[in-house]
Parts: structure tokens; C-alpha cells; sequence
């Protein structure tokens, strides 16, 4: 089991500490929190890690090394530039299998990888994303239309949404040929329009550090 991890971005939500650390490695009781998220990937059946990295990069590479301390088998595609959240994982083709799990690093790793991928491999689509109640209306970005999303989008989000991504998706590589854009919103929104995006729905409530305030509250109470 492949999983791909975005984590190219500069961090610009997150504030004070993102001019010296790569945003995948804010300290979480000691340690990186791409580390502890890893250790999770890996006790729910990851083999494998492709690490999309831009910003920082060389620290990433530094910490996470070829992933052997965690048990897992790592392979590292920093961006010559920034190209986006697709962009950077169209770079990273050449390393990606037929099929690979793709999340992002500051995504808390609530989801049970198993059940998931299980979900993904018995859907009839060529992607299939884990997609939950949103928390609040401004967080909608996906609009269901049974086991599929009918509609992807951000600011604003599809009318009557009601359900945001949850930071894990399935998807073929032959996917990225097919479809353009840099970002999430262009690419998810293009599988959307084809009916080529299956939704597995996750009743656990997420969590990320994305912003200074989640990641101080992630750090307040223990959500991990």
C-alpha cells in the first residue's frame, strides 16, 4: 500500500513558525508531527511513502530520511519550483504505482486505512475520496449525489454542500494525464464533473493543524 503525502506547501496559515520549519514537521510532544502521522500510516498497513516536498525540503529529507527507523520504505520528489498541490504530485509521477492513497501533512490521521482502502477498491470509480459532515457551512466543499461527489469546489463552496473532504483519497495515476490544474479545487472539481469521484463517507470527526489555531488547539487537548 502506496501513500502519497503532500507536503510542499509554505505554511502561510499557520504563522510564527513557518519561516524556519517545514509546516510537516511542527513539533507534536517532541517530535515531528509528520513522524507520529507516519507511525499511524504505517501501523494501518503503509508499506510505502512517496513525499511530495517544496518548501523547506531538505529538512523534511533530513528528518524523515528513507523511512527505514519507521519501518517503512520512503522516496522523496521536492519540486523544482512551487507547482501547486497537483502540480507537485505530477511531478512526483515517475515514482507513483497504478494505484496509490494520497493524503496531506497536516492532516491528523483519524481514518482507518483498511477500511478505506477497502471502500476505494470496491468502488466503481478511478477515484474515490473520504469525505465527512463539515463542521461548519464555510468548510463545505463537496456535494453528494449517493457513493458519488457530484460537485467539488472552495470559495464558495457548491450550493446545498453539506460535506467537506477528509484529507485521504484513492486514485489512479492515469488520472493525472486526463485532468488539468495545480490545485485541489480544479482537479477534484474536473473528476467531479465526469462522475469519475467516488465518496466513502467517514462518521469520525477530522482534524488537521493547517491553521495557528488548530494547531494550538491540537496541542491543547490532545487530539491525537
Amino acid at each position: 500500500m502506496t501513500l502519497v503525502v503532500l507536503a510542499g506547501g509554505r505554511g502561510t496559515r499557520i504563522g510564527r513558525v513557518r519561516a524556519t520549519t517545514a509546516k510537516a514537521l511542527l513539533p507534536v510532544d517532541g517530535e515531528p508531527f509528520l513522524v507520529r502521522a507516519l507511525r499511524r500510516y504505517r501501523a494501518g498497513g503503509v508499506t510505502d511513502v512517496v513525499l511530495c516536498t517544496g518548501h523547506h525540503a531538505a529538512q523534511v529529507q533530513e528528518v524523515i530520511g528513507d523511512g527505514s527507523a519507521l519501518g517503512l520504505r520512503v522516496t522523496h520528489s521536492a519540486e523544482p519550483e512551487p507547482l501547486g498541490p497537483i502540480g507537485a504530485l505530477r511531478h512526483a509521477l515517475p515514482l507513483l504505482p497504478e494505484t496509490y492513497l494520497l493524503t496531506y501533512c497536516d492532516v491528523v490521521p483519524t481514518i482507518d486505512v483498511r477500511s478505506f482502502t477497502a471502500a476505494a477498491r470496491a468502488s466503481d470509480c478511478p477515484a474515490v475520496m473520504a469525505v465527512g459532515t463539515a463542521p461548519t457551512p464555510p468548510e463545505a466543499n463537496v456535494l453528494l449525489s449517493g457513493q458519488q461527489v457530484s460537485s467539488y469546489a472552495k470559495s464558495p463552496p457548491p450550493p446545498g454542500a453539506t460535506h467537506c473532504d477528509r484529507g485521504l483519497l484513492a486514485l489512479e495515476r492515469r488520472l493525472l494525464d486526463r485532468h488539468p490544474g495545480r490545485t485541489e479545487a480544479d482537479f477534484y472539481g474536473a473528476l467531479a464533473r465526469r462522475g469519475e469521484l467516488g465518496a466513502v463517507r467517514i462518521g469520525a470527526p477530522g482534524a488537521d493543524i493547517g491553521t495557528a489555531h488548530r494547531y494550538e488547539r491540537y496541542l491543547r487537548t490532545g487530539e491525537k
